[in-house]
């Protein structure tokens, strides 16, 4: 298997660059987008994905066949034809049963249990039970109580934090590394029916409309209950995008391409991101009777003097409306 990462201006370059170098054709490898092309301020960040080629296996070269020897035919023993034996079917993939633990028997999870009753006492919650079972080769410490709801989190994300510092805890010693998760309240069991319902609507919206979707970022645990759901739907496919916190799944019909999947995906993202201005929008958004600023009047100017000072306003005409009238008038009982 030979593995190349290269980038270029868009994602079918840098797809190209690392197909002219490993010298195979797009059908003989995957493609897997580890950054998209951005366009920032001063500099353009290009686009960045790997490419896996599988090796084909190289043929065995038979080891030649000795002469044959010419002996004398020996007559058969006559056989009786054996009676024909039912064809017994394979036994099917046996799924992972939970085994209870004890925790007195397993003296490596006593401080990865003192941890989570002093987390939990000072998260609120300090009647919590206890329990371990195994399944497959994971150890899962169950915790059932009330007030869980700070201890899980949103989506599972306190737990699954909480869930990698005990896996600190307990391996931090010597000895054989133990994989161990958490299960409060019976959540991932929850979760793990409403992911697999999404990824089976999505799967098959995604064969009927011909159309990519690209899934929230995910850790690993939840990224394989996707991958594990899609593959029960025919004509879809998935493919995991991205690193580190922002690694997402994208469901998408299997005769397309993973390029062309993203590149349509944020299409759509950036569609409600056009226009102009602070707000967002357009100029065709606005109204086209936009009140006007009133002037105000502004007063005459006064002429001014000789010596450039304004004058001051003069009196042209007297208005004297009672200058003919007597100074009594007649006051009539």
């Amino acid at each position: 298997m030979r593995e190349v990462i290269a980038t270029g201006k868009t994602v079918e370059e840098a797809t190209q660059r690392a197909l002219d170098e490993l010298g195979v054709s797009m059908d003989e490898v995957s493609v897997e987008v580890l950054d998209m092309p951005q366009r920032k301020l001063f500099r353009t960040i290009p686009a960045k994905v790997r490419v896996t080629a599988d090796e084909p296996e190289q043929p065995v070269q038979e080891e030649p066949k000795p002469a044959p020897v010419h002996e004398e035919p020996v007559p058969a023993p006559v056989e009786t034809a054996p009676e024909p034996c039912e064809a017994q079917p394979e036994p099917p993939a046996e799924s992972e049963q939970e085994t209870a633990l004890s925790l007195a028997d397993c003296p490596r999870l006593a401080p990865v249990v003192d941890y989570l009753r002093e987390i939990c006492e000072k998260m609120g919650a300090p009647d919590m039970e206890i329990s371990a079972v195994k399944q497959g080769e994971t150890v899962i410490l169950k915790l059932t109580g009330d007030k869980s709801g700070m201890l899980i989190g949103h989506r599972g994300e306190v737990m699954e934090a909480l869930s990698y510092l005990c896996s600190l805890v307990a391996n931090r010693g010597e000895g054989e590394y133990i994989k161990l998760g958490l299960d409060i309240n019976h959540y991932r069991n929850k979760r793990e029916e409403n992911l697999t319902a999404l990824a089976k609507r999505l799967a098959e919206k995604a064969a009927r409309t011909g159309k990519s979707h690209t899934l929230e970022p995910m850790n690993p645990y939840e990224r394989r209950i996707i991958h594990a759901a899609v593959s029960e739907v025919e004509g879809v496919r998935s493919e995991s995008v991205g690193e580190g916190a922002t690694r997402r799944v994208v469901i998408l019909p299997e005769d397309m391409d993973l390029s062309t999947a993203l590149r349509r995906s944020s299409g759509r993202r950036s569609d409600n991101r056009r226009g102009s201005g602070r707000s967002g929008r357009d100029d065709r958004s606005r109204k086209p009777y936009q009140k006007q600023e009133r002037r105000e009047k502004r007063a005459p100017r006064r002429p001014a003097s000789a010596d450039g000072q304004p004058t001051p306003l003069r009196r042209t005409e007297s208005i004297n409306d009672g200058e003919n009238l007597p100074l009594f008038g007649k006051v009539e009982l």
